[in-house]
């Protein structure tokens, strides 16, 4: 129950500072942060990786790095756009506010950890994320998506949209 209310909160917060930020001016904040901050993995994440028809593969430790660095408040929205696969000209400023309402609820960038990285299907990966609560002993998993696209790897639209509402799903 406690973490239902945690949850519900965070995708509050998430929603409110994702739909601030879509409405808003971003030139400011832009300019303001042009470093991208460099998300490593320091877990025990599985490494076997995914290929695709393609050739790529997708590495549990580069899944980590591409979540970890859209969920870092202080990557350059411009960065942030880069790492999904969106066509929303204001993805950008919608994850930094997604990053800053995740960070102030407790769920800072460190708290999701990839696991493992199965193929879903041609130039798509489905990696599996525990969530680590600042509200509850045990971390939740939840599934990430990603696709392949412009040659590199790149989370899902989707998975922004499922980030987002994560809380909502579980009631609260």
């Amino acid at each position: 129950m406690n973490f239902r209310k945690s949850v519900a909160g965070i995708a509050l917060v998430g929603l409110t500072v994702f739909g601030v930020a879509a409405c808003s001016d971003d030139s400011e904040s832009e300019s303001a942060s042009s470093t991208t901050a460099s998300a490593t993995s320091q877990s025990s994440a599985d490494t076997s990786g995914t290929a695709t028809e393609s050739g790529s593969t997708l590495e549990s430790s580069t899944a980590q790095e591409i979540l970890r660095t859209v969920l870092t408040p202080e990557t350059a929205p411009a960065d942030s756009a880069k790492l999904v696969d969106s066509t929303d000209p204001s993805i950008g400023a919608q994850l930094t506010g997604l990053s800053r309402g995740f960070t102030t609820a407790g769920y800072t960038p460190d708290k999701f950890t990839v696991t493992t990285v199965t193929v879903n299907g041609e130039n798509k990966a489905t990696a599996n994320v525990e969530v680590a609560s600042p509200h509850t002993p045990q971390p939740v998993a939840m599934p990430i998506d990603y696709v392949y696209a412009d040659g590199t790897w790149k989370l899902a639209g989707s998975s922004i949209t499922d980030l987002v509402s994560m809380g909502s799903t579980h009631g609260g």
